[in-house]
Order: C-alpha cells, then sequence, then structure tokens
C-alpha cells in the first residue's frame, strides 16, 4: 500500500515514506521497503516474517559446499602423488611441482563453480541442492564479496589466530537465532528458499 503523499518515513524521518509496512503499518521509504509475494515489508517486520533453515539443511548444505571445493583439490593431490610414486627414485622436482599446481588448480575449480552457482542463482552448491540460501538481515540479496570475504575468509582467517573462534562459530548455530560468528560478521541470517523476496 502507498503511503500519503505528505508521509515520511519511520526510519528516515527526512526523507518521503513510498509505502506501508503490510505488518506493522509504518511509514517506510524506497530504502526501507522490501517486497515479497505477500505484500511490502519493512526490515525488521520481514527479518521476522523469514522462515529460518533448519540446522540439518545448513549442515548439509556446508558438507556438501565443502566437498565442491575441496574434492578437486584432493583428487589431484591424489592423481600426482600416484604419478609420483611410480617413478623409480622417488618423486622428481618436477612431479612435486606439478604435484601442488595440481592442489592449487583443484582448489580453483572448486572455488570457480561456487561463485559461478552464487552469482547465477544467488546460491551455493550445497545451499541450492538442500532449497536455502544466504540473505541480509533486512531481507535483501547478499553481495557476492559479503559472501567471500566476511562469511569465510575473515572467520578463517581469525579461527588461524585463535581455533576456539571456530569451535564458537559451529556452536552458535544452536542459538535461537540460528546465527553463527559468520552470520554476525556479514550481518546475514540463511533461510528457507521458498520464502522468496523481491527488491521493490
Amino acid at each position: 500500500m502507498n503511503a500519503p503523499p505528505d508521509s515520511t518515513c519511520t526510519n528516515h524521518p527526512v526523507t518521503v515514506a513510498a509505502n506501508i509496512c503490510a505488518r506493522c503499518g509504518a511509514f517506510i521509504c524506497a530504502t526501507c521497503s522490501v517486497g515479497t509475494a505477500t505484500g511490502v515489508f519493512c526490515p525488521r517486520c520481514l527479518t521476522s516474517s523469514h522462515v529460518l533453515a533448519d540446522r540439518g539443511s545448513r549442515f548439509l548444505a556446508n558438507l556438501i559446499d565443502n566437498v565442491v571445493v575441496m574434492g578437486p583439490m584432493v583428487l589431484a593431490a591424489i592423481v600426482f602423488a600416484v604419478l609420483a610414486d611410480s617413478r623409480r627414485g622417488g618423486p622428481s622436482d618436477t612431479a612435486v611441482v606439478l604435484m601442488m599446481l595440481g592442489l592449487f588448480g583443484g582448489f580453483a575449480v572448486g572455488c570457480a563453480v561456487q561463485v559461478v552457482m552464487q552469482l547465477r542463482f544467488g546460491q551455493s552448491v550445497g545451499k541450492r541442492l538442500l532449497r536455502i540460501k544466504v540473505v541480509r538481515t533486512d531481507g535483501s540479496a547478499v553481495e557476492l564479496w559479503r559472501i567471500i570475504l566476511l562469511r569465510n575468509v575473515a572467520l578463517h582467517l581469525v579461527a588461524q589466530v585463535c581455533g576456539l573462534v571456530g569451535i564458537i562459530d559451529s556452536l552458535m548455530i544452536f542459538s535461537a537465532e540460528q546465527r553463527c560468528l559468520h552470520d554476525l560478521f556479514s550481518d546475514t541470517i540463511v533461510v528457507d528458499a521458498n520464502d522468496s523476496v523481491e527488491s521493490p
């Protein structure tokens, strides 16, 4: 529903309101408005209207994603190790270099697959198979850089300094909001993909 012409946004008092939240009735500007199949909501009501992905689906999706990224690297390492071991006198310097290239190449292939899936579907391989997706806490689509840097790289770097961080990150899935540390870092939630959200 459109807001009255002279109304202002509840969150941005100096901005003219464009819509009325379908749940709480607050006047909201275009920036605060997020359209769904059931109406236009303000960020606070939209977040509460999402169906969070269950913990089992998140675990399986993460397991699949790890296999997709690490699988090609492990396969390449095994192949080159077997080839190097079959040579008399042990692996040569060339075999070792090829093995390292295989490791990095396999990892690059796995990462490339995930990036393509994220760009095309807004989901990783595992999350698409399990029909869940990552969105911002306001319900908007999450940017690729946020997925890569904040949800993945930042946490792994911190975990290298303190291994306890990885354990805490995993255990936080059992909180009421089911938000792990990487979710807090990136301001994201994981929801049922059938609960689709469209930007107005």
